[in-house]
């Protein structure tokens, strides 16, 4: 089994229920777990693994959709992510919103989606 990663991975984007972070965005930090099961002893080839960078791109393409819902943005960056690889085994998606809008909160918050 391998695993791709792609950790810490900033975005400024305009996810969220309220106004101000439509208006304003936030910072977020993406993390991507992509396991898939090698076909051979060796990989030595870029038609035997998952691209990085198609990875990369397709998680901005979902970040820069603003979307409610940080479950959502996971679960359709999870879900895109699985439909252009049939390799893949399993997908885990973190994203942690770095400065949410709670008065009086030291801290970020965040949801992961594993399938």
């Amino acid at each position: 089994m391998i695993t791709i990663h792609l950790h810490q991975l900033t975005f400024h984007s305009f996810h969220g229920i309220y106004e101000e972070e439509k208006l304003l965005g936030n910072d977020y930090e993406i993390n991507a777990d992509i396991e898939f099961h090698e076909e051979h002893d060796e990989i030595t080839s870029m038609r035997e693994t998952i691209n990085y960078v198609n990875l990369y791109n397709i998680i901005e393409q979902q970040m820069n959709i603003s979307t409610p819902l940080l479950e959502t943005v996971v679960m359709n960056i999870g879900k895109t992510i699985k439909e252009k690889h049939d390799t893949i085994r399993s997908v885990k998606i973190q994203l942690t919103k770095m400065h949410p809008p709670i008065p009086g909160i030291q801290g970020e918050v965040g949801v992961s989606w594993c399938k």
